[in-house]
């Protein structure tokens, strides 16, 4: 007990130490890192980093000595930064170490493999499937593709689990997966590998890798690899790192680049919104598929429905509509799935408890019908050309696609022989994708966002890894707020992201990029954007002041205006409001929730008289419309017109569209005509409809209302009273 005691009390230490030298770094104090840093030193888990930090520490010394005698020193900026992004490089080897000290489940061991060594097993590995595709191989293919696999799987724990390159990591990298003389399957894995690696623990060497890929390889599928994993790879001391500023400029002087950038930040948060499209389906989709099956699920298997004999007497359009309602069912999913929606999480999120994903790397592979983990599969299948569609055509990510193979194993022996052609057919797939979409650069990176979103969402060893969807920070998936971007896209792009994140809601994220690119600051779309993050906070007041910026310099700009008048409205300023919706009357006289705004902002602004005539109008056009039948109801009351007030209340009310406030409303205009037996029957229904409204609210509610109630020579002692009135009522 004593040890477990002192071994979490170590690993608290130094994951402290590690911080505070971070935090450190970031602030560019050398000293200060090295005294935070200083604690590893007296412990041997970290003895192999213990002569690289003396090194920066002696020379540092030397540094400040020479400083100290008065020696000029020309280089002396230079080397305070090389210093500091040695010590950056080791604190994230340090970082690994603290991470990796305790993993309770190893994933295999380091391959152990010089560089010569691992291209000859990536390149044998290739020769021998040409070999075995001749039938001239010596191993059978199923042995020839188990024993890579293990290889393969070790290499990609190993380089996920990497400390800092050195040059000759990278420059081996750089070659390897660009070379035609190894499997495309494995240069995508490791991809993922170094992906993994970096965005955990910045190391430049495995950012410029990433970059190099994407920039010269010729497969789109490792190139959007690539791109997904530079892209995610962030750091708060990337000004450490001037080839970094270099790189950034070269990929985002492309505007392809920049182009797939924007759809990146944007499929990302897609993928983040899986559970609630998952719900939606759930809800609204399944349901009619379910109730239209042409199959049921007994205890014996799968067996088909046979057909109601009396169903086309009883209702002989009914196969029509059932008909009908699948196919609505199924054109809203792939309607969904075209938007970006991840319509399959919440189908397949349940089949990764299978042992293949207890494999790491199996998580990130690409589909291959000779992946040893479906290799079953493979042969209950027999000569079906199921496995070869769900690999051409099938249309969910890599991950799902070995769900679907794994979960098809365990249950093709008691499938009737109607559904097994369905699915040697493709039938089961849903709505097979285009090879045209398949192949698309904007498909292809959506498909691998899906399979890492999956990691992070499911996998058990996803903490071992920084989660560039949320996990302990929300913020993560915004990687465009990240510093080393600012500047470096155009500006339109930021904006085109910032209305994407206002019409998806998410705000946090909107304010956080605004924070982060000062050069949009005080701009009129800026301003617009920066509005509805104050309205979000119920800052009204700030909201009208930044969107009046914006309508000053857009004046005729509906949508700005529109949006200044519900902030007038919101803030009180019902001058300002009565503004805004006369000019938007004007702009859009067709528009008739610019009108009835306009006529609550008359009211509110004492000219119920004004506002009448055009709530008369509208009522006229739209009879049903209650929020016009309110409105009209407190005008025709505002102006002393109670009768007629009463009469539209009470249509209102039976119409089944009434709220607690049109009984409140209602009360005001008994109690006007002192008819005050109806009005405390009205206050009462109000009180009763309002769940939680006490008599403090309703006394709020006359105090809101005093303007009314004063024309009809109510005063404040008399509200006090009927709210007592109406309180010794319910007593």
């Amino acid at each position: 007990m004593a040890n477990e005691l002192n071994i979490h009390n170590s690993h608290t230490m130094d994951k402290k130490a590690i911080y505070n030298t971070k935090k450190q770094l970031i602030n560019k104090n050398l000293g200060g890192a090295l005294d935070a840093i200083s604690p590893l030193l007296n412990l041997h888990a970290y003895a192999g980093l213990h002569e690289r930090i003396s090194t920066i520490r002696d020379d540092y010394q030397r540094m400040l000595s020479y400083m100290r005698l008065g020696y000029p020193d020309p280089s002396r900026n230079q080397l305070y930064l090389s210093l500091l992004r040695k010590l950056d490089r080791i604190t994230n080897d340090a970082a690994l170490l603290q991470r990796t000290q305790d993993m309770r489940n190893s994933f295999g061991s380091t391959p152990g493999l010089s560089h010569t060594a691992i291209a000859e097993q990536l390149q044998d590995y290739v020769s021998e499937k040409a070999l075995d595709s001749l039938g001239m191989s010596s191993r059978e293919s199923k042995s020839i593709h188990a024993e890579h696999h293990k290889f393969i799987s070790n290499l990609f724990n190993s380089i996920c689990y990497s400390g800092q390159w050195h040059r000759d990591d990278m420059d081996f990298y750089n070659s390897l997966l660009l070379s035609p003389t190894i499997d495309s399957i494995d240069s995508a894995l490791i991809v993922s590998a170094i992906t993994l690696s970096s965005i955990t623990y910045f190391d430049i060497r495995k950012y410029s890798t990433l970059a190099h890929v994407y920039q010269h390889a010729s497969d789109e599928r490792l190139r959007q690899r690539a791109l997904v994993g530079w892209a995610l790879t962030t750091t708060r001391t990337h000004n450490f790192y001037p080839e970094a500023r270099e790189i950034m400029e070269a990929m985002t002087s492309d505007s392809d680049t920049t182009r797939q950038l924007l759809e990146l930040q944007m499929q990302m948060f897609f993928c983040m919104n899986a559970e609630r499209d998952n719900d939606e389906i759930a809800r609204d989709i399944i349901p009619n598929l379910m109730k239209n099956k042409g199959f049921e699920i007994t205890r014996h298997g799968i067996v088909e429905k046979e057909d109601d004999p009396m169903q086309d007497i009883l209702d002989p359009d009914a196969s029509d509509k059932s008909m009908e309602e699948m196919e609505r069912s199924f054109e809203r999913m792939a309607e969904m799935q075209r938007s970006g929606s991840d319509v399959y999480f919440g189908g397949f999120r349940q089949m990764k408890r299978f042992p293949f994903f207890y494999t790491l790397c199996n998580w990130f592979h690409p589909f291959h019908i000779d992946h040893p983990g479906i290799s079953q599969t493979k042969e209950k299948m027999g000569d079906s050309k199921f496995l070869e569609m769900l690999m051409k055509n099938g249309p969910f990510c890599d991950s799902d696609k070995y769900s679907f193979a794994i979960a098809i194993n365990s249950v093709v022996d008691k499938l009737p022989e109607s559904m097994k052609n369905a699915i040697n057919e493709g039938a089961s797939f849903g709505p097979m994708a285009t090879e045209e979409m398949l192949s698309s650069s904007t498909n292809i990176r959506l498909m691998y966002l899906q399979d890492l979103y999956r990691f992070f969402r499911i996998c058990d060893k996803r903490t071992d890894f920084y989660n560039p969807f949320g996990g302990e920070n929300s913020q993560n998936a915004l990687f465009y707020a990240y510093a080393i971007y600012d500047g470096a896209l155009p500006k339109d792009d930021i904006l085109k992201l910032g209305n994407f994140l206002l019409k998806r809601k998410q705000l946090d994220s909107l304010e956080r990029l605004l924070a982060c690119t000062p050069s949009l600051a005080q701009s009129p779309h800026h301003n617009f954007l920066l509005a509805h993050c104050e309205m979000s906070k119920g800052n009204y007041a700030n909201a009208l002041r930044l969107f009046e910026s914006t309508v000053s310099s857009l004046p005729e700009n509906k949508r700005a205006l529109s949006a200044m008048g519900r902030a007038a409205m919101l803030a009180e300023d019902y001058s300002q409001a009565e503004k805004c919706y006369k000019q938007l009357t004007c702009l859009a006289p067709d528009n008739n929730n610019h009108a009835l705004n306009l006529a609550i902002a008359l009211i509110k602004n004492g000219k119920a008289q004004e506002a009448t005539p055009l709530l008369f109008k509208l009522n006229y056009e739209a009879p049903n419309n209650p929020n016009t039948q309110r409105t009209l109801a407190w005008a025709l009351l505002a102006c002393k017109k109670t009768e007629q007030a009463i009469q539209e209340y009470k249509r209102l009310l039976s119409s089944g569209k009434d709220k607690a406030e049109d009984h409140l409303n209602l009360g005001y205009c008994h109690w006007a005509n002192g008819n005050l037996k109806e009005a405390i029957a009205c206050f009462t229904q109000f009180v009763e409809m309002g769940k939680g409204i006490s008599m403090h609210t309703l006394t709020e509610e006359f105090e809101k209302d005093h303007e009314v109630l004063q024309i009809f020579g109510i005063t404040p002692f008399e509200m006090n009273m009927m709210a007592d009135l109406i309180n010794s009522t319910k007593s």
